[in-house]
């Protein structure tokens, strides 16, 4: 059982965000190989085999050294403690109600973690991208289908076990087919009387890696082959040149495809303080001169860079040459990136009848975060990826758009570029991984959608938490065995 649970947890990891079906089966082994063992014992085994698929897997995970490995043991272990929870509690549990513990266990870990420096990376509910099925993320957040997983596995389980017995399972399965039916027919409703868009914005996105971009990230922050210290008149004169470059290829393509917005990719490039004044002005002008919104990716950074962290910038200036949105990234990567995290959380505005916000690539890991915005009707969300990532990283934003109703444009080099509705709808998408200028042209469609989870935000994941504790409290006044499973 170990060895085929391995190999699907491997092509889920390494297919991101393309092993829907396979997600549904692996908590139904999980259980099916835990539930002979000792609660600790099967435990211990399982965090140590995930571990070692894990640290197979070098494309998703891009850290070196200890921290890799430290890493890959973390999601291995909070992976796997529903199950231990599971198998605790279950023998003190009534059988009714034994088959909410997973369900209600895999929510509250994940709701737990999603407090912590990852977000909500290692989601299970990220591995599906059916839209009826997502459309529950604008009542319960991404935990919704954590919880619809999770509790499909354990009511077939439950089928299964009946069935060992010699006893009839059909109880079980007509409850998970309930339960899917309820989900995936909200989600059908909810798709097919939409709202419809009272307006249109023509945006276009561009990713800057061909041979005259200037990739500083990997000069000055992966490679250290030079810093602001000792090559800061290199370096300035480096980033001017490439800022020029982008302005000149921004004018070509807005000239081309006549946007209302432009929005560069995360961190194009990398501003020394002293240069800010000019850099905004030069960003004024052009904004003014070719009648548009431009919103500017930059680092700003002091003469201490990298070592001394600098600050993950969007600043969008109007056509009339003036910032009408500065916001500096809230969740830099622990580890990767050199940037403060800042306090300001994001924020919206307003242009004719349209409200608008952007956030930063991380920043669309932490669904508290982004709700902060969740009044916007389109959000930008400028981001930086790698290969191993793309179409998970682009999930995950992509679902912030249903929690909160927004239409979501995703610019994102190295990764996967994306136009997704306040539905789930992915209307438009490409990949900017080629060593090119790109561009994603799109129009994006403006709705006005109300969601729970908006309004309400974590509620049912506390549902979910405050039910789990409300079981063990209870469990823990019956003795082990106090609800053994029925025998023939």
């Amino acid at each position: 059982m170990l060895v085929p649970l391995c190999t699907l947890e491997y092509l889920l990891g390494e297919y991101p965000g393309r092993g829907a079906l396979l997600a549904w089966l692996t908590p139904l082994l999980w259980l099916v190989f835990l539930h002979p063992l000792r609660p600790l014992v099967g435990y211990a085994v399982g965090v140590l085999s995930l571990t070692l698929v894990y640290s197979t897997q070098h494309t998703i995970n891009v850290l070196t050294g200890p921290a890799f490995h430290v890493t890959n043991l973390v999601f291995a272990a909070t992976y796997l403690l529903p199950f231990l929870l599971r198998r605790t509690l279950a023998p003190r549990v009534p059988p009714a109600v034994r088959w909410l513990l997973l369900p209600l266990a895999a929510v509250s870990v994940e709701y737990g973690l999603a407090l912590g420096p990852n977000g909500t990376w290692g989601s299970v509910g990220y591995s599906q991208g059916n839209r009826y099925l997502l459309q529950l993320t604008a009542w319960t957040g991404i935990y919704g289908v954590t919880f619809v997983l999770y509790a499909t596995a354990s009511l077939l389980f439950e089928a299964v076990q009946r069935w060992r017995l010699g006893q009839r399972g059909g109880g079980p399965v007509a409850r998970t087919l309930g339960l899917l039916l309820l989900c995936f027919g909200e989600g059908w409703l909810r798709v097919h009387q939409q709202v419809p868009a009272r307006a249109q914005v023509r945006v276009l996105g561009l990713t800057f890696q061909d041979a005259r971009s200037w990739p500083w990230f990997q000069d000055v922050v992966r490679g250290r082959h030079q810093t602001l210290a000792r090559d800061s008149t290199r370096l300035r004169h480096k980033a001017a040149a490439a800022h020029r470059y982008y302005l000149a290829q921004t004018r070509a393509y807005a000239q081309r495809y006549r946007p209302q917005w432009v929005i560069w990719h995360e961190a194009a490039v990398l501003v020394y303080r002293p240069d800010s004044a000019a850099f905004a002005a030069r960003n004024a002008h052009f904004a003014a001169a070719n009648g548009l919104y431009l919103g500017v990716t930059y680092y700003l950074v002091e003469r201490g860079f990298p070592v001394r962290p600098g600050r993950n910038h969007l600043t969008i200036f109007s056509p009339q040459g003036q910032v009408v949105y500065d916001y500096v990234k809230n969740k830099p990567v622990a580890g990767m990136e050199p940037a403060v995290a800042a306090q300001q959380t994001p924020t919206v505005f307003q242009v004719d009848s349209v409200v608008y916000s952007g956030a930063i690539c991380a920043d669309f890991d932490y669904p508290g975060l982004i709700r902060q915005a969740g009044a916007a009707n389109i959000m930008f969300a400028p981001a930086a990826d790698w290969p191993g990532i793309r179409d998970l990283h682009a999930r995950m934003a992509a679902a912030r758009a249903v929690e909160n109703g927004f239409a979501l444009f995703r610019i994102a080099g190295q990764g996967k570029s994306s136009l997704t509705t306040a539905y789930g709808e992915e209307v438009h998408s490409q990949y900017h991984l080629a060593p090119e200028v790109k561009a994603l042209v799109v129009t994006v469609p403006v709705q006005q959608v109300w969601t729970f989870y908006r309004a309400w935000g974590d509620v049912f994941a506390w549902l979910c938490l405050g039910s789990l504790l409300g079981i063990i409290v209870v469990g823990v006044g019956f003795r082990r065995d106090t609800f053994p499973a029925r025998r023939r």
